[in-house]
């Protein structure tokens, strides 16, 4: 039953399918090539990748921990979401069916986890009992989606709701950076030397990694050499930045440049935050009354909400095809692994992780393969792939030419006629017809104008990546605790103002938004900007609106209910169809 991988039918995907036939499914596409995915890990493109992720894992994990630890008193802090991280990121990839994401902690969770101790607290509800409570409702209706197939709603979203929320994941990123410096210079604890130097390296961090990660498209070196550069460019940032922050401590004196440092400890890996004595790990379920619980149900299914987002937009776009993924997907086991890591979690009182969209984007980019780098099979596929892609586009353009009836030379009045009645019977004017062959034109001139060995022709699937991440940085927190403690705060805010960054490239809704100021002979080459200029704007707007509500909402009293608006998403995109401004082509576009 599970010896051959299953090929699904893309086109005819239920909105919800019978108990468990989803799950079986995945088992069945997922099982097959499981020692696959342990054996192809071997390759140089895992050691970078397990560098840079590393990194990154344990700078998303500071920052949210501490975020945590000072809106819930230590409750929740570093301690509670690096042993989280550690423990369920290699736990997590074993088990789902797209182990090219990384689990970790987010924006949106963090800010409702804070929006609902607010509310715990306003109704005089422990805030650890009401948060393991919810988090086992969450995990219910995890299992209830896994079983039924609820992810094959994510289908119908739209990128009007996947690019809203992936900038709005990028937005959080850039934003704890900024305000992160901007709070050093308002600190009155803080020296002006430390704010100073602080501010340096982490624009030296973000800048070192932003322009080395560029170089893949420049012109130095070959492009082996460039790639594999490209793939270290958050390592050596991180490295360059740690170098330049104690050459700066050691010219002027720790007095000076006193930097903000992890904030680690040479104490019990056992302990947690607050210490066992005032919170135990394990959580005590029973000091709720029946008000919390019923609390605690509604907290899950809003918690749900924003998890479902969260968990299935970051999988769709790690299973775009841009990727070249041939492995297959499995929301559902995707799920039902989720569902098991947030018992465990709740249970202990550590923050409920996802599939965290930059750190999994900037994992499965960093395993793609560009050019010829996979080797000559990849290389023929790809050639295979351009050869077909051709034969398609030409085919298209011939159909629309045949479709205008127009012959070749002069046209006398009866061909004319001729041409019109064959117009008139496509349902396309003339007009039309040329629209479209300059569309077909510009794709193929687009898909044929790559510069050699920038375009990604592969991925390297597979789960060891993930897990060895995570391991190293258990290994980390249990013996290289004071190593830790030197690297300052001011590096890992900058590559998290860098993961921030990098998530924007290629998304339309921040591409749009610089078309307010931007020149309009020079606007980009794509399929928008065959709508009107006042159309596109408006439709921008609407979106920006929609994210700066979301923000503010997450940070006012009400930010309980934030989730709300983000499941609406999606109705309001598709009422904004019913506008007299917008057509359903127009939003497809």
């Amino acid at each position: 039953m599970f010896s051959q991988p299953v090929v699904r039918d893309e086109h005819n995907v239920p909105l919800v399918r019978g108990f468990a036939k989803g799950i079986v499914e995945d088992l069945r596409v997922k099982l097959p090539w499981y020692w696959s995915d342990l054996k192809d890990a071997f390759h140089t493109k895992s050691l970078t990748t397990i560098l840079y992720i590393f990194w990154g894992a344990l700078a998303n994990a500071v920052a949210f921990g501490a975020l945590l630890g000072d809106a819930t008193e230590g409750y929740m802090g570093a301690t509670e979401t690096l042993l989280a991280t550690a423990a369920l990121g290699m736990l997590y990839p074993l088990l789902c069916g797209q182990p090219l994401t990384i689990m970790g902690a987010t924006g949106p969770i963090a800010a409702y986890i804070i929006a609902l101790r607010s509310i715990g607290v306003s109704l005089g509800i422990s805030f650890l009992p009401l948060y393991a409570w919810s988090g086992l409702f969450l995990a219910v209706y995890l299992l209830l989606g896994s079983l039924f197939s609820v992810s094959n709603a994510i289908r119908k979203v739209t990128r009007f709701t996947e690019e809203l929320f992936s900038v709005l994941v990028s937005v959080i990123f850039i934003y704890e950076a900024c305000n992160y410096f901007v709070t050093l210079f308002i600190n009155p604890e803080v020296s002006h030397g430390e704010a100073k130097a602080g501010l340096f390296v982490g624009l030296l961090t973000f800048f070192t990694a932003t322009g080395i990660r560029g170089c893949r498209n420049g012109r130095l070196f070959n492009q082996w050499i460039r790639n594999r550069v490209a793939d270290f460019a958050p390592v050596i940032a991180i490295f360059l930045g740690l170098g330049v922050s104690w050459l700066l401590i050691g010219h002027y004196g720790i007095d000076k440049i006193d930097l903000d440092f992890l904030p680690f400890t040479s104490g019990d890996i056992t302990g947690t935050t607050l210490g066992t004595d005032v919170r135990p790990w394990l959580v005590d379920l029973t000091d709720i009354n029946a008000a919390g619980i019923g609390l605690a149900a509604v907290g899950g299914l809003f918690a749900f909400v924003v998890i479902f987002f969260d968990q299935n937009i970051t999988v769709r776009l790690v299973n775009a095809s841009e990727h070249k993924l041939k492995k297959g997907y499995g929301y559902d086991m995707d799920m039902m692994a989720l569902c098991l890591c947030t018992v465990l979690l709740s249970l202990c009182g550590c923050p409920w992780l996802v599939s965290a969209t930059v750190p999994s984007l900037n994992h499965c980019r960093s395993l793609c393969f560009f050019g010829n780098e996979g080797g000559n099979d990849k290389q023929e596929d790809e050639e295979r792939r351009i050869e077909e892609q051709s034969m398609k586009t030409l085919n298209k353009l011939r159909d629309l030419v045949s479709m205008s009836g127009v012959p070749e030379g002069d046209l006398d009045d009866a061909e004319k006629a001729s041409s019109v009645r064959s117009v008139s019977e496509s349902g396309l004017s003339h007009k039309d017809l040329v629209v479209a062959i300059h569309k077909e034109s510009t794709s193929a001139i687009e898909m044929m104008s790559l510069p050699s060995g920038t375009e990604i022709t592969g991925c390297l699937e597979q789960r060891i990546t993930p897990f060895t991440t995570h391991l190293l940085i258990l290994l980390a927190l249990l013996f290289l605790r004071p190593a830790l403690g030197s690297i300052p705060l001011a590096v890992l805010r900058g590559l998290f103002m860098y993961n921030g960054w990098s998530n924007l490239a290629g998304n339309e809704f921040w591409d749009r938004i610089w078309l307010f100021i931007t020149d309009p002979k020079k606007f980009p080459e794509k399929s928008y900007v065959q709508v009107k200029l006042w159309k596109v704007h408006l439709f921008t707007v609407i979106q920006i609106v929609l994210l700066i509500g979301i923000l503010v909402l997450m940070r006012s009293p009400a930010g309980f209910v934030f989730p709300i608006v983000i499941g609406l998403l999606h109705p309001i995109r598709l009422m904004l169809v019913k506008l007299p401004y917008f057509s359903e082509e127009e939003m497809e576009l």
